[in-house]
């Protein structure tokens, strides 16, 4: 891809990374609930497309101000702000969902930044107006509302401290099933003693023993809170500064 003409995407970081053992059972606990740090998408974006986190950052604060759930007038959806023919084309089948449509916006401001020579502000003018509108004139169209969003979003570029500073639900947990069926020998037979509640997580259903004793049965959110127990369980075990939790 040809280079950007940008002194403002140089987005190094030499900040050293402290890490400790109440962090480590933070990011455990975020990790087995599905959440994801937004921040380390748009990382996971830039490091996919070739484009800098930095731009993808930008570009997010000034569609949505990081908002997976934002809707514009027009109809665009999500962080990045996709109309949904747009999201379609770029293989977005979620646009709601944070890291599908972060990716389907790195992936349309890559297309765009090849598109017009690895020129920032043309590939920011055509995510706003079209890259056709771009072509048209010949640079950023002359609409009050793409130059001050060029900008805007370039501003928020040498901002340093940039961050989404949230995590979000990816569908990592979403097992696609109605129904968990569990058979005996998973340790779960004395299910019903078990209290969550210290944990933070809600949403629990409900399950049943059959008659034989041999096997359980449960419903989706039961079972997807029991898959983030072990997890949890599994990874706190890794480490004995934490503790470990006892079921």
């Amino acid at each position: 891809m040809a280079g950007l003409n940008t002194s403002a995407l140089n987005t190094t970081n030499t900040s050293p990374t402290i890490k400790t053992a109440d962090s480590d059972f933070q990011t455990a606990l975020k990790k087995a609930s599905g959440q994801t740090s937004m921040d380390d998408i748009f990382e996971e974006a830039a490091k996919t497309y070739g484009v800098p986190a930095q731009l993808l950052k930008a570009v997010a604060k000034a569609e949505s101000g990081f908002n997976p759930n934002a809707v514009s007038g027009a109809g665009a959806i999500g962080v990045m702000q996709l109309m949904p023919a747009t999201a379609q084309s770029l293989g977005v089948t979620n646009p709601y969902d944070a890291r599908q449509n972060i990716m389907g916006g790195a992936k349309y401001l890559k297309e765009n930044l090849e598109r017009f020579n690895g020129d920032a502000s043309l590939a920011l003018a055509a995510y706003n107006a079209g890259p056709n509108a771009v072509e048209k004139y010949n640079g950023i169209p002359p609409y009050s509302e793409t130059q001050n969003y060029v900008k805007t979003v370039l501003s928020y570029m040498d901002d340093s401290s940039l961050s989404a500073n949230r995590t979000v639900n990816t569908g990592t947990t979403d097992t696609g099933l109605n129904s968990a069926y569990i058979n005996q020998g998973t340790g779960l037979s004395n299910l019903s003693s078990y209290s969550l509640s210290g944990l933070g997580m809600g949403g629990w259903g409900s399950f049943g023993i059959s008659q034989d004793g041999e096997s359980i049965t449960m419903d989706k959110a039961t079972f997807v809170n029991m898959i983030q127990l072990m997890r949890i369980q599994m990874m706190i075990n890794m480490d004995n500064q934490i503790g470990a939790l006892t079921l």
